[in-house]
């Protein structure tokens, strides 16, 4: 189990290396545990709406990507079949957020996890839930 994990978590840090809308976004792998993942994302200007804050969006895209990189820590490849968010705080240009996103169920054939948006400080800002399809094995 620990090899398969290792080779997991080494696949997952060059897989979004090579995602080109993480890389736009900035998004940063911090740590990977067996259905655990946490990813930080700096919130700068182009992430901003005209308030100056966090746009709902971008939040929307680093809890997905964080619970995909959660189902990806299970040794599943997947997409995203139901999505939903609540966004509990405003994130203010240049906040380093977090993405802590952790697997509820892992299914042969769908996944459901969460995630919450937190920063250094652990406050919440919004917390997300998912179901994913399960395609195939990422690592054989």
């Amino acid at each position: 189990m620990e090899k398969i994990l290792n080779r997991v978590e080494s696949l997952l840090m060059s897989f979004y290396q090579d995602n080109p809308f993480v890389q736009y976004l900035g998004i940063k792998v911090e740590s990977v545990a067996f259905g655990k993942v946490q990813l930080s994302m700096q919130i700068n200007h182009e992430c901003t709406n005209v308030y100056k804050i966090a746009h709902g969006g971008a939040l929307m895209s680093v809890a997905d990507t964080a619970m995909g990189a959660a189902c990806l820590s299970v040794n599943k490849k997947v997409v995203t079949l139901d999505f939903n968010m609540n966004l509990m705080k405003a994130v203010p240009e240049d906040q380093l957020i977090y993405a802590v996103a952790r697997i509820l169920h892992n299914g042969a054939r769908t996944i459901v996890a969460e995630c919450d948006i937190v920063d250094v400080a652990d406050k919440l800002y919004g917390k997300a839930r998912g179901t994913f399809f399960v395609n195939e094995k990422f690592v054989e």
